[in-house]
């Protein structure tokens, strides 16, 4: 009797945690965000559809669902105010989910019968023999039971969406009866994809060690365009104010200094006027137009320069001194121009070391790789195997980039991964460009590995798991979908505290 009564309550508390958002039971930010500033807010709309945090709000049921996993994860750790912005978006985006999949279960006429309802809750009015309880089922208040029912009806509408589209756990045959279907030759291809791996020698050239003879001989050809000058500077949003501003210079009635202070906006100069960046170079790329800067260049001490359109503004110059001609044996000015040529001319520097690879791949087919590196005094580094494998994607083994530094964006070279896996055995690649590398590749190996057992389990999963992420991007991504969350989290319900 003792244990049938136990049944009994336990069978209650089930019910009450699946039809009810019991407000004692919630966390104090949920309380708060529910009765405080958060109260019946808006976080955002789906097709027009507000979604609100309101007591037994499907909304509210989703956080609550997330902070419980969260507080089991986390145990006794306080859960900090960026990860309940993460709950409240989460949830949010479970909700949208919801709405979207019941709204076009609806539009088909989909509803679950009564029969397959009550299907769904025999078990939870079976006795400890296995058999429907009729005394169990009469000890829950019928209001209760028609809760339960009505959520039970509202869960079956959302996973017939889902199923439809992704599938589900029940099969006949061996495949499942609803949601997507793979072929065979998709099947195939990505188990050839999965079971064949290639492993590879590998020498680099890293672009930051571009040499400063190199550097230096570029800056001589260009020397004018690292010369310094001594400018300040005014700039105003319109070419009005610019103009008034200079005419009251020109006739004494401001100060170069109080117009600085007054008008200028410090897009290219410090609170003081001085400008900021001061290398030729960088003074012609902040003109509309290169060709004004010729009118800066012949101004002589404390001369202004006439109004000049600028790529933010219009500016008048003021020169404070004599320019400084590019001095290349200072180690500031070198640098200057090491930065310049890796920020405006990178082509110049992979063509440097794309010429010194194409040498070593000359002199690594006559005299083999291990030859041509040590020769070149190049570090030789073995590849372990890994399968094509674009994007790191879990249905197979992943790219080696950890402890190999060239390889960091090789999951995402399309030409890196194209060029290795055209090479035969033993053969060597040309240059390929793979972020601050020039790298060369020979083939070492290629391993076939037999499709095991769960591969099939594997592919399945993993496919089903990149549509699922797909269709719910697409869905969030929507012109139905207006997400405010960020904004009323911190901008209420945070700054109400």
């Amino acid at each position: 009797m003792k244990n049938k009564m136990l049944w009994i309550g336990s069978v209650i508390i089930l019910f009450l945690s699946v039809i009810c958002f019991v407000v004692f039971g919630v966390g104090t930010e949920i309380i708060q965000a529910i009765t405080g500033a958060g109260a019946g807010t808006v976080y955002g709309k789906y097709d027009g559809k507000p979604i609100s945090l309101e007591p037994n709000s499907e909304f509210a049921n989703a956080v609550q669902r997330y902070t419980d996993m969260v507080q089991r994860n986390q145990g006794d750790k306080e859960i900090d105010e960026t990860t309940y912005f993460y709950i409240y978006t989460y949830a949010f985006n479970d909700v949208v989910q919801s709405i979207a999949s019941k709204s076009e279960v609806k539009k088909s006429g989909y509803r679950p019968s009564s029969e397959t309802i009550s299907r769904v809750m025999l078990p939870y009015f079976t006795g400890a023999d296995g058999k429907f309880d009729p005394k169990l089922y009469e000890s829950v208040p019928e209001a209760d039971r028609n809760s339960f029912r009505a959520s039970i009806s509202e869960q079956l509408t959302s996973s017939r969406f889902s199923e439809d589209y992704f599938g589900s756990a029940e099969q006949i045959g061996g495949n499942s009866i609803f949601g997507r279907k793979a072929s065979e030759k998709e099947i195939n291809f990505l188990k050839n994809m999965i079971s064949e791996k290639r492993s590879f020698d590998l020498v680099s050239y890293n672009k930051l060690n571009y040499p400063d003879s190199e550097v230096k001989a570029f800056a001589l050809e260009n020397a004018a365009m690292f010369n310094k000058y001594s400018l300040s500077v005014i700039t105003c949003n319109d070419e009005s104010t610019a103009k008034k501003v200079a005419g009251q210079i020109a006739n004494n009635e401001i100060t170069f200094k109080d117009a600085v202070t007054s008008f200028s906006e410090k897009y290219y100069s410090n609170g003081e006027g001085k400008i900021i960046e001061s290398y030729e170079y960088q003074i012609k790329e902040n003109l509309d137009n290169s060709e004004d800067f010729a009118k800066i260049s012949a101004l002589k001490a404390d001369e202004i320069s006439p109004v000049i359109k600028t790529a933010r503004g219009y500016s008048i110059y003021r020169c404070d001194g004599e320019s400084v001609k590019a001095d290349f044996d200072n180690a500031d000015t070198l640098n200057s121009a090491r930065t310049y040529i890796s920020e405006k001319e990178s082509g110049r520097i992979e063509d440097y070391f794309i010429d010194k690879a194409n040498s070593f791949v000359t002199e690594a087919t006559v005299s083999g790789f291990d030859k041509a590196a040590d020769k070149e005094g190049l570090t030789l580094t073995s590849v372990p195997a890994f399968p094509l494998n674009y994007g790191d994607a879990d249905i197979a083994d992943r790219i080696p980039t950890e402890n190999i530094k060239e390889f960091t964006y090789a999951n995402s070279s399309e030409n890196l991964l194209e060029k290795a896996f055209s090479l035969k055995l033993n053969e060597i690649s040309e240059p390929v460009v793979l972020g601050n590398y020039i790298i060369v590749l020979k083939l070492t190996g290629i391993q076939k590995e037999e499709a095991t057992s769960d591969t099939d389990s594997k592919i399945a999963i993993s496919s089903l798991n990149y549509d699922q992420y797909d269709a719910q991007s697409t869905l969030l991504s929507s012109k139905k979908v207006e997400n405010k969350v960020s904004d009323v989290y911190f901008n209420k319900i945070l700054a109400s505290r």
